[in-house]
């Protein structure tokens, strides 16, 4: 029997969606608004003139009160940080707004809502009733990755069901081969822990205590954590959904219906509007990353947009082939990557919903690591969806640049930042396991056109993410902090310099030893590259020094205890064996006083690096942002080390002879291409890019 309720006439048309087989090669069509019902378009016909204008601000702040205290209620760091949202959704599924640390949520989110209509909604063993509370993170009926869970509550008024509402956030524990729940020795999706098919974890209102257990024991090295997080999704979800049932108490059911929907149909006519006003045209870009996890290797993403009047499609062909790790990523999780950008720049004023996706097609050639098998490990799809964060603005970004919205163009931010994961006892005795978002939450943002971009301004993935109190940090885990700063010549360089990102050391403190992996992408080349003539951000390489005496210079009260990253790698006033690695390193074994550095990237550049104005330069300079070597040998610009004046003069000589450097240092189209074609990366580099340079397999791949 097909339970699907598009084959179903005692459905009611207004709670259909379209019927899909579920898969990842199909969900992400769910992205796509259902059509308007008739009883929806009557709904909207109602509304009275500055009803959507209103109530849109009303919604808006029901949606912020939920997250704030979805925040207050959660025990996990980046829970707490930000990397979050709530939402609702109209009654068949579709995204009609919400409060986003996370955008890509908004978009995947839909999915599980409407694979639950579609399966369960007419099937008398789960039916969705009044205070059902279903839960889910599998990447194959819409999810992210394994660390990322939803809880998504129906809402009811006088029995009939007229919305949705979810809270996500990611958990930083998902039972995986390795703590952290995004290990990098996955090799299929079999390695990578707790997967919940869109699941029914409670009933009037209530949790269930077996469902609650069992999510427990997935989670066995932070039981604690998990339990206090998915009560906290809960809540945050229940409280928007107490608030969409007070509205419909006062404003009826219709009101609900008509208002979610217009949301919709209103993002999509906005953003078709804005669209049609940009340059038509074919806008390229490629970007790399230099890992898939366990090993450095070289990973190709590639984007070409293809704008046509009010739509654009963003194709991803030529990207690398899928490989045996866990960096790989399924469709709709790559289009979700690029609507971290889409919503928060050029349509930043509009509702967060999935009708705002509408004017987009997509093209993901499957077999691809952004479209890889349904057997595919999928749980690092974040980090590799790094090269879909910098392809996006990088070619909407020229898109846009004539037109109105010019003011929202800027370069990639970081998107380049990197994490410990760790897991062990506590010094209180307690079992934790997480994920330290500091430095992902002070990655560095995009220059502008008429701007630098702000320092440590955030969590690429979570643009209001914030980075977690350091004392809080401290206090709650197994380490101290050694430093942490903005770090120097971290920024993209160009006529505007993309904002700085930072540094911090943490060291293992009141336990003998704990689990710890660090997670990165780009430790010899940068993928957030710059935007008309600015250069790309730095890279983040890794460092660890084990076995130390730090703690016991500390006692002694020493004044050479490193402040920076540069110190303890040249100094080397503190004793012990150093590690000089890719930021990418598997699970190992941290030790009471080991220093474990972890770096965050700037973001890109904007612009010709001579048109910087000096003044500029020689302050970033004075304030540790910009070495003195860069400033001499990439900004040329010539001033007094001693009262930072510049010499306007000579700043001026050293510009006008690189310029003429530049010159002497071109070439012809042909001459460049020829050589240019004959270069080729080592063979290692390419053990998983496919051929050179077309990036197609070679070898079959198999997962056990």
């Amino acid at each position: 029997m097909n339970l699907s309720t598009a084959n179903r006439p005692d459905i009611p048309e207004h709670l259909r969606v379209r019927p899909l087989a579920v898969s990842p090669s199909n969900v992400f069509q769910w992205i796509k608004p259902e059509p308007v019902s008739e009883l929806e378009r009557a709904c909207m016909e109602k509304l009275e003139p500055g009803d959507y204008e209103i109530y849109d601000e009303k919604i808006a702040n029901y949606l912020d009160e939920a997250r704030e205290i979805f925040i207050r209620s959660g025990v996990t760091s980046m829970l707490r940080s930000g990397d979050l949202i709530v939402a609702v959704y109209t009654a068949n599924g579709d995204l009609a707004n919400a409060s986003a640390g996370t955008y890509l949520h908004c978009v995947t989110a839909t999915l599980p809502v409407k694979f639950v209509m579609q399966e369960f909604l007419a099937d008398p063993t789960v039916g969705v009733r009044e205070g059902d509370i279903f839960y889910a993170n599998e990447a194959r009926y819409g999810g992210i990755h394994n660390c990322d869970q939803m809880a998504f509550i129906p809402v009811f008024n006088q029995g009939e069901l007229i919305a949705w509402t979810a809270a996500l956030a990611h958990q930083p524990e998902t039972g995986a081969i390795e703590p952290g729940g995004m290990p990098l020795s996955a090799r299929s999706r079999n390695d990578e822990g707790m997967k919940l098919t869109p699941i029914k974890i409670g009933e009037n209102f209530r949790i269930r205590g077996d469902m609650l257990r069992m999510m427990e024991n997935f989670i066995g090295r932070a039981p604690r954590m998990q339990a206090v997080d998915t009560r906290a999704r809960v809540t945050g979800a229940d409280r928007l959904r107490i608030r969409i049932q007070e509205l419909a108490a006062v404003k009826g059911s219709d009101f609900v219906r008509g208002l979610l929907r217009k949301f919709v149909v209103e993002a999509e006519h906005a953003a078709r509007r804005r669209i049609a006003r940009w340059n038509d045209g074919i806008y390229r870009s490629t970007v790399f990353i230099d890992t898939i996890g366990r090993e450095p290797a070289l990973i190709r993403g590639v984007l070409t947009a293809i704008k046509r009047g009010d739509t654009i499609t963003m194709d991803f062909s030529g990207s690398s082939p899928e490989n045996d790790s866990p960096y790989n990523s399924y469709t709709h999780i790559t289009a979700a990557h690029a609507a971290i950008y889409i919503y928060a720049y050029p349509f930043h004023d509009l509702p967060v919903s999935n009708g705002t996706l509408a004017p987009f097609e997509w093209v993901v050639p499957p077999g691809s690591v952004l479209n890889a098998g349904d057997d595919a490990a999928i749980s690092n799809s974040p980090v590799v969806n790094s090269l879909v964060m910098t392809l996006t603005p990088s070619v909407m970004g020229r898109m846009m640049f004539d037109s109105a919205d010019r003011i929202q163009v800027g370069a990639p931010n970081s998107n380049n930042g990197s994490a410990i994961i760790f897991a062990g006892v506590n010094q209180y005795g307690v079992p934790v396991a997480d994920l330290e978002a500091t430095t992902l939450n002070t990655e560095g943002q995009g220059a502008r056109t008429d701007m630098d971009g702000v320092h440590a301004y955030g969590f690429p993935w979570a643009h209001a993410g914030r980075s977690p109190d350091a004392e809080d940090s401290e206090t709650e885990y197994q380490f101290l902090r050694l430093f942490l700063n903005l770090r120097c010549d971290s920024g993209g360089l160009g006529k505007f310099q993309g904002g700085a990102g930072t540094e911090t050391a943490l060291v293992p403190y009141h336990v003998p030893w704990f689990f710890w992996q660090s997670l990165g992408k780009s430790s010899n080349i940068s993928c957030s590259i710059g935007l008309f003539g600015g250069y790309p951000s730095s890279a983040c390489p890794g460092l660890w020094v084990s076995g130390t005496n730090l703690l016991e210079k500390m006692e002694r009260g020493d004044t050479d205890i490193p402040a920076n990253t540069v110190e303890i790698a040249t100094a080397r006033a503190v004793k012990g064996e150093y590690h000089f690695e890719h930021i990418n390193r598997p699970t190992r074994i941290g030790r009471n006083g080991d220093i474990v550095v972890q770096l965050a990237a700037g973001g890109g550049g904007y612009g010709d690096v001579l048109q910087r104005d000096p003044a500029r330069v020689v302050a970033d300079v004075k304030a540790g942002l910009v070495s003195n070597w860069t400033a001499e040998n990439i900004y040329c610009v010539r001033y007094d080390p001693a009262t930072f004046l510049v010499d306007a003069e000579a700043t001026e000589r050293a510009r006008a002879a690189e310029r003429k450097r530049r010159l002497q240092r071109g070439q012809r189209w042909n001459d460049f291409i020829k050589e240019w074609s004959a270069l080729k990366p080592s063979p290692e580099a390419l053990a998983h890019f496919g051929s050179w340079p077309d990036g197609v397999r070679e070898t079959p791949l198999i997962r056990m």
